[in-house]
């Protein structure tokens, strides 16, 4: 009888697209991947350590793991960046943790577990990052295919794990990417999604491969409906890659750009090579070139010195920029950068108010641009049922678009519907005779 393998996953696409690696490499090995923890023989925890509340997750779901192992024979794993930073801490704290895994080097995973289960004893592999992994996944989504083009990242911001995590930038050789891309075009897939941390910083290893902007027009050129990318730096942004989401219909007109402050002092303290100026211009040459393009984010509060000033200059660049959505959390101070040496100065109470200022004006203006889209006619995929008689689906510019259920409606469809109604989270519409558009009209 085969044996389960059950995989949890915490964190960004990079974690959730290197699931689908172990679950392809042990798959190949029988495994057979089920939902249900109770049923799993191999459980695998892929974490994340970007911030406090994701590690404290792990820690809390990993009894009932313990639980689980008092009940039946389970081997059970932890991977990716927590045990990469973490590992004689999880070693020391978690007896029932069987091996711990890295960032890299998955290809190496069947091999350890079955010396595991054939030595009974537990092991650590953690590699220092190098290379990219070439493996097969197991896709979760019929619509969107994950391809990774960059691992790791060399810009060391001040509060940043990553590079620790990760490793330094990697550069995937573009044939590699291409090949990919190629066969997933052949597996029917209508949209890509090309993953790094840092995207704008490819090639920078490797200059033989071409920046950036060369990769995306590459892709572009294959045959692929509709091209997203995540995530890019301010910093390493240029204006080629903005002239190429112009230039070809498949690239998606949305581009995530983290911020992370509207202070030039915290800026200059995070370490991210650029000014709140320099922000602004990347996002005029951006609406300049693409008008309907929408512009996300990330950004933090709280972090160390940052006064009621700092914070204020932050309100002033969500306010002039109107971002689409912004993606903000509290800082906390993460083992071995930079920032973890400073005094964590700001009062949680502070964080928790500037959070929820953040958020509250947030959905004022998201709820604005949403309605600025009631009568267009969007191009949707769609992406899933919600069960309650409604898709939902994405537009071009990455908005989420939910309309009823029909039996002519199916996953990884592009649609044209008509927006009536608009809330700060999503976009309501009906459905409407074909059109030719990337995006709207």
């Amino acid at each position: 009888m085969k044996k389960h393998l059950y995989i949890e996953t915490w964190g960004c696409q990079m974690n959730l697209h290197q699931s689908e690696g172990i679950a392809g490499l042990l798959e190949e090995r029988g495994l057979s991947l089920t939902d249900s923890l109770d049923d799993a023989d191999v459980v695998i925890f892929n974490t994340c350590l970007v911030r406090q509340k994701a590690e404290e997750k792990v820690y809390g779901r990993i009894g009932a793991v313990a639980q689980l192992k008092k009940e039946k024979d389970v081997l059970f794993g932890v991977g990716g960046c927590l045990p990469q930073v973490r590992k004689e801490d999880l070693l020391k704290r978690f007896p029932m943790i069987d091996f711990l895994f890295g960032s890299s080097d998955l290809a190496s995973l069947p091999a350890f577990i079955a010396e595991v289960e054939g030595e009974k004893r537990r092991i650590a592999h953690l590699p220092e990052p190098t290379g990219i992994d070439e493996i097969e996944s197991h896709r979760t989504s019929t619509v969107t295919a994950m391809v990774t083009i960059t691992q790791g990242c060399s810009n060391f911001c001040s509060y940043c794990i990553v590079p620790y995590a990760r490793g330094p930038l990697r550069s995937r050789a573009p044939e590699n990417v291409l090949s990919e891309v190629e066969a997933l075009v052949q597996a029917g897939y209508p949209e890509i999604l090309l993953l790094g941390q840092n995207v704008d910083s490819y090639g920078r290893d490797r200059p033989e491969y071409g920046d950036f902007a060369d990769l995306l027009d590459r892709v572009a050129r294959v045959e692929i409906p509709r091209i997203r990318f995540t995530s890019s730096h301010p910093r390493d942004m240029t204006l080629r890659v903005i002239e190429r989401i112009a230039e070809h219909e498949n690239i998606c007109n949305h581009i995530h750009l983290a911020c992370q402050s509207g202070s030039d002092r915290i800026l200059k303290e995070m370490n991210r090579g650029y000014t709140s100026d320099e922000f602004l211009a990347i996002i005029t040459a951006a609406r300049r070139a693409i008008p309907r393009v929408n512009i996300t984010t990330d950004l933090i509060v709280g972090y160390p010195g940052e006064s009621e000033v700092d914070f204020r200059e932050s309100l002033d660049l969500i306010e002039e920029v109107h971002f689409g959505s912004i993606f903000v959390a509290k800082y906390s101070p993460r083992p071995g950068t930079r920032s973890a040496g400073l005094p964590d100065d700001v009062p949680q109470e502070v964080k928790n108010a500037r959070l929820q200022e953040v958020l509250k004006r947030q959905r004022t203006i998201a709820l604005e641009e949403n309605r600025r889209q009631i009568g267009r006619i969007l191009t949707i995929l769609v992406e899933g049922s919600r069960g309650d008689g409604t898709f939902y689906g994405r537009a071009d510019d990455h908005r989420t678009v939910v309309l009823p259920e029909t039996e002519k409606t199916c996953l990884g469809e592009f649609i044209p519907v008509r927006i009536e109604e608009a809330s700060a989270a999503a976009l309501t519409g009906e459905r409407v005779l074909p059109v030719a558009s990337k995006g709207a009209l």
